[in-house]
């Protein structure tokens, strides 16, 4: 039975296309970085619309358990309490930011079940109604399916109820 024989490497071409393959992927990669911080591209981690769920079983829960859901972010940078105010399912949907308004990077926002009223963790002589009135919060929506859903990039105007 006959061995097969190699073909004999051609230097100069492996040459060319490692160092071709070089230029261009060092160039892709300076594209991306130009293009990035030029803000003609928007790197997108996760979604605009945060969907709880249906609104009815979650003002029922907050009700019950006399406090508002938290909800933590994946990357820790954006959590928020969900907060229902008054009887009526469909209306008083209040998505809180978390952080703490004093030191955002370090510290969060407790809930006093006591004295329902949201403390700041590094100033707790600081306190804050059950709404939110004060802090920075998120625009709700209530789907024609009773589906809360919150646009954390979209802040709460009051004027728009």
């Amino acid at each position: 039975m006959p061995f097969l024989q190699s073909r004999p490497v051609n230097f100069p071409r492996v040459v060319a296309f490692i160092v071709f393959s070089l230029i261009f992927g060092i160039a892709l990669l300076f594209a991306i970085v130009k293009l990035s911080g030029s803000g003609e591209i928007q790197f997108k981690l996760g979604d605009d619309v945060f969907e709880v769920g249906d609104a009815e079983k979650f003002a029922e829960r907050i009700r019950e358990d006399n406090s508002p859901i938290p909800f933590s972010s994946l990357s820790g940078a954006r959590p928020i309490y969900v907060q229902h105010v008054g009887v009526d399912p469909v209306v008083g949907w209040f998505a809180i930011d978390a952080r703490s308004p004093s030191d955002p990077m370090n510290c969060g926002l407790n809930w006093d079940i006591e004295a329902q009223v949201f403390i700041d963790g590094c100033d707790e002589t600081s306190s804050f109604p059950d709404n939110g009135e004060g802090l920075t919060r998120f625009q709700v929506t209530i789907t024609d399916l009773g589906i809360i859903e919150i646009d954390l990039n979209q802040i709460y105007a009051p004027d728009n109820d």
